[in-house]
């Protein structure tokens, strides 16, 4: 086999994040020692970078006293001693995850980030050993919960892992189609991180079950007497919804009827593989103002303001009003800036008559 080494390790994770974690001084490593010698007050080799967070000290009388960093790279005992320390760590907080939540989510809160990337970084080369590890705050439980305590408690008929992102929790419960979401008794992970929508794609499914955006495409909630309806309703109306397209230019891919909205006149979701929280992330980012998310405004027809609408269609500016105001009350609600909040003022201010 691989041969043996023997060593003795001491480790523990701090209880706060040290102040230089997330930045370029924060340097990962255990204290190597031999036979109570040190060789190394760092070694880096030791730990994977998404378990960067663990500090303590590995003593080996396998290892030379005099080997040089060099050779420490290439060498097989410390690849093996590695090897066990992950596994160790790993089972350490699996073992916190279900023995003691309280302090799991405690860590979760200083080091779950690291997590997350981990998932995310190579290419996802390391989604299976720390998919168990995540947890994400849900929107029925008003709790952390685990992809395996979410997939445990699915319906029958729900058939993937629904999520929402925003800037909070609160945000993220109250977006129009999360509520749509709920409504149909399907759990939603709410995600706050920029990370969290990254590490979702990376991991595309747990258990056989897909990770789905609520505010992306068609979200698997109606049933086909359902869509036959909605089909029809958008023919009938398909006039209507054009010259709102018209209006906005190109500012939304399409306008469609929502299949799901309730309470909520309007919602933004986007088409295509970026999502609008991503498009947040990214404006966030040197260069990355130029890139959108294609949007497509919702329309609830079984809404007030969608009579409205349909009262307005003979008068083209009074529509284009209209649909100019809705869009950016989506825009709004999707916490996104609005172009030109002066001319929303005026737009809003001229209906108040």
């Amino acid at each position: 086999g691989e041969g043996m080494v023997s060593y003795n390790a001491v480790m523990f994770i701090p209880a706060q994040t040290p102040y230089d974690f997330y930045t370029k001084e924060f340097k990962k490593g255990l204290a190597l020692y031999s036979s109570g010698v040190m060789i190394m007050e760092k070694c880096e080799d030791l730990l994977p970078d998404y378990f960067c967070f663990v500090r303590g000290i590995v003593d080996s009388a396998d290892l030379s006293l005099n080997i040089s960093r060099e050779l420490l790279q290439q060498n097989h005992q410390l690849r093996l001693i590695r090897k066990n320390i992950e596994k160790k760590i790993k089972n350490e907080l699996v073992n916190l995850r279900d023995n003691n939540r309280e302090k799991y989510e405690t860590f979760w809160k200083s080091f779950g980030r690291v997590i997350k990337f981990g998932v995310y970084g190579d290419y996802g080369a390391n989604k299976d050993t720390l998919s168990d590890l995540l947890i994400f705050f849900s929107a029925k439980e008003k709790k952390f919960i685990t992809l395996d305590e979410y997939v445990s408690a699915m319906p029958e008929a729900q058939k993937c892992i629904y999520f929402a992102a925003a800037e909070t929790t609160d945000r993220a419960a109250k977006l129009p189609n999360t509520e749509a979401v709920l409504a149909h008794d399907f759990d939603v992970l709410l995600c706050t991180e920029d990370v969290d929508e990254f590490c979702l794609q990376t991991l595309q499914s747990y258990k056989e079950k897909e990770f789905k955006n609520v505010g992306t495409g068609d979200l698997g909630l109606e049933s086909e007497e359902e869509k036959e309806a909605a089909k029809a309703s958008a023919e009938e109306n398909k006039e209507l919804l054009e010259a709102m397209k018209n209006a906005l230019g190109d500012k939304v891919k399409a306008v469609r009827l929502s299949k799901v909205l309730r309470e909520h006149p309007v919602a933004l979701s986007s088409d295509g593989a970026l999502s609008i929280e991503m498009e947040k992330v990214l404006r966030n980012m040197p260069d990355g103002g130029a890139i959108k998310s294609e949007k497509i405004l919702e329309i609830n027809e079984n809404h007030p303001v969608f009579e409205a609408l349909k009262a307005a269609a003979s008068d083209s500016e009074k529509l284009a009003l209209y649909s100019k105001i809705l869009y950016d009350q989506a825009l709004l609600i999707e916490g996104l800036p609005i172009d030109d909040p002066v001319e929303y003022a005026k737009a809003v201010c001229s209906l108040i008559k």
